[in-house]
């Protein structure tokens, strides 16, 4: 089978990008299709392991590249431009990404999406987003009314979906009423490696609003605990601003590491404290119990999803303990109750490490393959 790979753009280098780029690797494939807006783009996942990227803006028409400064927000036009017959005989594409969806496939190509997420602003939280930035305006209604329209012709063109989650696979269901086989984004489990634990806690991840770091530092300093954090600037200036200046000696931020620092820091840390507010999935949890140590979450999202599959243990000081860690709030107050119970309690680092199994690479390898060669079968039986 002759498989092409879709992704909607790397203007950031974040979990998609790194989730498009192990299909790559687990089909074995040396090429990624997309929109490149900028020509000094990172792609730091593609490049770290030898995949070439081919900038789709050659496959459309010569008055639409015009629009490539503004036109990022709309990438469903540009794929729908793209005829996959100008690019290679493919028997599968796989999209990742909302955008990609929007590709017109002959009658004879299998289209498979890897859905991420849906687009959250039109649905799940439409009307936070309306209220708030856009002050319940006529335009905005009318536009987002427009966008869902075309995203369900859009979704029409997927025969089949993964997602990343069971938190995906029901929002999915929920608002295109489609179907889908959950996929875990991958870790390279060998990698990870468990130490003694040293003194201090550890965040990992960029400086977004949505991470809600700022709880997280303050329950440290609460508690008198040691936190490092390591992760680049985003959209929350204020808490990134805060941890750069700090001159204490509870809160070391380090900024970006490179991968082999990070998987150190893992290794030798106390406890990773991970705080977003509903997150879709969050490779992050997972990379602790990869290490061998506990991960504090909060309630909302797929992380306390993952921990209830370690097991229950009991309820101390009204906070759910499971074999993988700790369920908060989110809130100051509970994430420092969850650094005082974590040191009272026995964890078995190896037991630990056991549930990040089923996420490692070759799961994710064997099981993307015998999917898509499942679906295949079918779809080459349905056509004759």
């Amino acid at each position: 089978m002759k498989v092409g790979i879709f992704h909607e753009s790397f203007v950031i280098s974040g979990g998609g990008e790194k989730l498009v780029a192990d299909i790559a690797e687990a089909l074995d494939k040396k090429e990624i299709y997309t929109f490149a807006f900028k020509d000094n783009e990172e792609l730091i996942e593609p490049e770290a392991r030898k995949i070439k990227i081919i900038n789709l803006f050659e496959y459309i028409p010569r008055w639409a590249r015009i629009f490539k400064p503004k036109i990022a927000s709309f990438l469903y036009l540009y794929y729908e431009m793209i005829d996959i017959g100008e690019i290679d005989d493919f028997d599968i594409i796989i999209s990742s990404g909302n955008p990609p969806r929007a590709l017109i496939t002959p009658q004879d190509v299998m289209h498979v999406n890897y859905c991420h997420s849906t687009m959250r602003f039109f649905y799940d939280l439409w009307h936070y987003y309306w209220k708030k930035s856009y002050n319940q305006g006529i335009l905005s209604f009318f536009f987002a009314n427009f966008f869902r329209y075309i995203d369900s012709i859009v979704d029409s063109r997927v025969d089949h979906y993964f997602v990343n989650s069971e938190v995906i696979k029901h929002r999915l269901w929920k608002y295109l009423k489609r179907d889908s086989t959950i996929l875990y984004p991958p870790l390279k489990l060998k990698n990870y490696k468990f130490k003694d634990n040293e003194d201090f806690f550890l965040h990992i991840g960029r400086f977004d609003k949505a991470k809600q770091i700022m709880p997280v530092i303050n329950a440290c300093e609460k508690t008198r605990s040691k936190l490092v954090l390591i992760g680049e600037e985003g959209n929350d200036k204020k808490t990134y601003e805060y941890v750069k200046n700090y001159e204490g000696k509870l809160i070391e931020f380090k900024g970006y590491v490179d991968n082999k620092e990070k998987l150190d820091l893992l290794s030798r840390c106390k406890a990773v404290i991970y705080n977003p507010k509903n997150e879709d999935f969050g490779i992050v949890p997972v990379e602790a119990l990869a290490a061998g140590k506990p991960v504090i979450v909060n309630k909302t999202g797929f992380p306390p999803i993952l921990l209830k599959k370690t097991g229950y243990l009991q309820n101390k000081n009204g906070l759910n303990i499971y074999n993988g860690g700790i369920v908060t709030k989110g809130d100051e107050n509970s994430i420092a109750k969850a650094i005082n119970i974590l040191d009272d309690l026995e964890w078995d680092n190896e037991k630990i490490r056991e549930f990040a199994k089923p996420f490692d690479f070759e799961v994710f390898k064997k099981k993307l393959k015998n999917k898509l060669k499942e679906w295949y079968n079918n779809f080459e039986a349905f056509k004759s």
